[in-house]
C-alpha cells in the first residue's frame, strides 16, 4: 500500500467503502467470537442499571439527565477493554506490517475498525433502550429529552473509541494500551470538576476541555451545535492521530 492510502485516498469511494465496511465485518466477528465484547457489554449494562436506579429513586424525575452522564464516566473505563486489542494485538502478532503492504487503504483500516466498536457500543445503548421503557412506564418523560440524551452517549462512544483507537498504536501490550486509554481520558472528565480549585482566567478554559460540560446541552434535550463540534472534532483530532501513528511506522 503506497502512501496515498491515507486520508487523501477517502474520495475513492468504491474500493475505500468496500474495504471499510470488509475490516469493520471482520472486526465484529472478532469481537463476538471472543469473551471481551460480553464482558465489555455485562459491565457497562450492570453499571447502567445500578446509575439508572440511583438517579430515578435520588432525583424522582422520568429522566435520564443523572443516567447519562454516569453512563459517559463508566465508557471511560469499559470502552478500553474493547479498543485495547484493536492495533495492539496486531502489531504483537506480526499482522499489522501485513495490513499496511496489503491493498487496503489505512485510513479504511482504521475507519472499520473505529466502525466496529461504534457498532458494538450502538448494541449497548439500544441495550439501554429498557431503561426509557421504564419510565415510560411509570412515569410521563419528555421523548426530545430521552432522544438527545441518548445522542450525548453515542457521540461519547465515537470520541472515547477514536482515543482508545489512538493509544492501542502506541504498544503492543493490550493492557498498557487500556490502561493508556482510561489515563488519556481521565483528564477529560476531571478537568471540570478541578477547575474551582484553580484561578479564575483558568475554569473556562478546563471546563471547555470537559466532555461532561458538553453533555449538559443533550441533557437538557438541546442540540448545541458547539458542544456537537466538540465531540465530533475530538473524534476526528484521534483519529488522524491515529492515523499518523501508524503511518510512521514506514519510517521506522
Amino acid at each position: 500500500m503506497t502512501g496515498s492510502s491515507g486520508p487523501a485516498s477517502m474520495g475513492r469511494a468504491p474500493g475505500f467503502v468496500g474495504a471499510t465496511l470488509a475490516v469493520t465485518r471482520k472486526e465484529l466477528r472478532v469481537y463476538f467470537l471472543s469473551p471481551m465484547a460480553y464482558v465489555f457489554l455485562a459491565s457497562f449494562l450492570f453499571l447502567g442499571g445500578l446509575f439508572f436506579y440511583l438517579g430515578v429513586a435520588l432525583t424522582g424525575e422520568a429522566s435520564l439527565r443523572a443516567t447519562m452522564s454516569n453512563l459517559a464516566v463508566a465508557l471511560i473505563f469499559c470502552l478500553p477493554l474493547v479498543t485495547m486489542r484493536s492495533f495492539a494485538e496486531e502489531q504483537k502478532a506480526g499482522t499489522l506490517e501485513l495490513l499496511m503492504t496489503a491493498p487496503v487503504p489505512l485510513g479504511a483500516l482504521i475507519l472499520g475498525k473505529w466502525l466496529a466498536v461504534l457498532a458494538l457500543c450502538g448494541v449497548l445503548v439500544g441495550a439501554t433502550g429498557v431503561y426509557a421503557g421504564i419510565l415510560a412506564l411509570y412515569g410521563d418523560p419528555d421523548p426530545g429529552v430521552l432522544l438527545t440524551s441518548y445522542l450525548g452517549l453515542v457521540v461519547c462512544c465515537a470520541a472515547f473509541s477514536a482515543a482508545g483507537l489512538f493509544t492501542s498504536t502506541l504498544t503492543r501490550d493490550q493492557m498498557v494500551a487500556g490502561v493508556g486509554a482510561i489515563l488519556l481520558l481521565l483528564p477529560f472528565w476531571l478537568s471540570s470538576t478541578v477547575s474551582s480549585y484553580l484561578p479564575a482566567w483558568a475554569a473556562p478554559v478546563l471546563d471547555w476541555v470537559s466532555f461532561l460540560e458538553h453533555l449538559r446541552s443533550f441533557a437538557r434535550g438541546v442540540i448545541d451545535t458547539g458542544d456537537l463540534a466538540w465531540f465530533l472534532g475530538f473524534t476526528g483530532v484521534f483519529l488522524f492521530l491515529t492515523w499518523r501513528s501508524i503511518e510512521s511506522r514506514r519510517w521506522r
